[in-house]
């Protein structure tokens, strides 16, 4: 390793910071508790919505959502209603790989949401999840190969974890223990200006095993505990790799909570009367029939039949929608789950929830045509509710083998020998500390 200045960073996706300070404390985490002596521990947030794919790309752009373009894990185009999963070639801001790479700095990023497909650079690229082909999914294209005959996987069966947890506990082990193999591996291969490692792993796990963590149910908890034995066991082998001094950043890009219910917004939308489909059960949104008022995707985004955006549009822009998106917010505000338990926090604007710029009175008018993918309207829920995107259930509330769910705030940043100037409130501004690290 002999780049002049170097910066090694490793994403934990969906690892709380209250976790790892309680995994620390129990003694779970030995190797990573050695790390925090040496290093600063920031609480941050994510972005809204927080999911993977949104906040990575913030990450990757110093931008919020609205900026560089991916909203969600699904998109559709207005014009046609298809749908499609925004990758890579959506987003509209320039990523820190491709301007350390301008920079003249070599990169490698391994497993990281949002490079699929990857782009040239000047290093290596493995995508992450999203790109589900690794034969297409890593630049060279020959590291492709070269790591499917290691056995290198992108991502876990997730339907796999619906049927049998023990054996997707398992597959989760097996695939993680492979993440750390490459990266052992390209380290030693450098040498790399920036050199940045995923571990989806952790997200998955807490998906279906939060709960049993939570409420201590053997013998799942026991798993729990034991994959993050595992987790800082993989970290320390790594740790061993890197100069002692050497720069490190390690983060998270969302928190963590018990999920209580999934809620089917769609479901709630067509028994309040705003929206129909052609045919039961619709196939997608081309089944949307022209009485539809509103709909929803994943998560908790709603869209308005908007006339001159959506393709089957009936509301009228102006007095019509803004009546209908403040009838929307106040019965929303209502709902309730089977328990009596209001399920909403907060409704905002989408314009608002996804960070585009606001006059400090609130008095100017955002006229929706212009903003194609924005939602009209964002859910911020009540911890613990996850606002699905099913086009067709047969009820509102569900609880299903998903047992944890994503919050906005509780993720973690950590810090050795690189210093946030001016503090880093969300995963965004995680951005600007590398780049003024690069001094780029």
């Amino acid at each position: 390793m002999n780049e002049r200045k170097q910066l090694v960073v490793i994403a934990l996706d969906g690892v709380p910071f209250s976790l790892l300070k309680e995994m620390v404390a129990r003694g779970n985490m030995p190797h990573m508790g050695k790390l925090l002596k040496e290093s600063a521990l920031f609480k941050i947030d994510s972005v809204h919505p927080p999911i993977s794919s949104v906040a990575w790309a913030s990450f990757w752009t110093g931008a919020k959502p609205a900026e560089h373009g991916i909203t969600g894990f699904i998109e559709r185009d207005p014009g046609t209603l298809d749908w499609f999963v925004p990758n890579a070639k959506h987003l509209k801001k320039k990523t820190l790989l491709q301007l350390l790479s301008e920079a003249g700095k070599r990169v490698f990023s391994l497993n990281v949401p949002v490079t699929y497909p990857p782009t040239k650079v000047n290093g290596i690229v493995v995508s992450g999840f999203l790109g589900s082909d690794l034969a297409k999914g890593t630049y060279p294209p020959a590291i492709g190969s070269f790591l499917k005959a290691k056995g290198y996987r992108i991502d876990a069966d997730v339907e796999a974890g619906k049927k049998d947890p023990d054996k997707f506990y398992h597959q989760l082990f097996e695939i993680m223990e492979k993440r750390f193999e490459a990266l052992r591996y390209f380290y030693e291969n450098g040498p790399w200006a920036f050199f940045m490692g995923h571990i989806m792993e952790t997200d998955r796990l807490h998906h279906f095993f939060w709960r049993y963590y939570e409420e201590r149910v053997e013998p799942y908890s026991a798993y729990f505990f034991n994959f993050y034995q595992k987790l800082d066991s993989l970290l320390g082998q790594f740790f061993k790799q890197l100069p002692d001094d050497a720069p490190l950043l390690l983060l998270s890009d969302h928190g963590f909570t018990r999920l209580k219910y999934e809620v089917n917004l769609n479901r709630w939308l067509m028994e309040n009367g705003y929206l129909y489909f052609k045919q039961a059960p619709p196939q997608n949104l081309k089944d949307l029939h022209e009485f539809t008022t509103a709909y929803s995707l994943y998560p908790g985004r709603i869209y308005l039949n908007l006339k001159g955006r959506e393709k089957t549009g009936k509301v009228q822009a102006g007095i019509e929608y803004e009546t209908i998106c403040n009838e929307l917010s106040a019965k929303l505000m209502q709902l309730k789950d089977p328990n009596g338990k209001p399920v909403v926090q907060k409704v905002v604007r989408g314009y608002e929830g996804y960070g585009l710029p606001k006059t400090l009175d609130h008095q100017i008018f955002v006229d929706p045509l212009q903003f194609k993918n924005i939602p009209d309207l964002l859910i911020l829920p009540e911890e613990g509710y996850d606002f699905k995107g099913v086009l067709w259930a047969k009820k509102t509330f569900e609880q299903t083998m998903f047992n944890g769910t994503h919050t906005y705030d509780n993720a973690f940043l950590l810090t050795r020998k690189i210093t946030p100037k001016n503090g880093v409130k969300d995963i965004t501004d995680v951005f600007g500390l590398i780049k003024d690290f690069f001094e780029i």
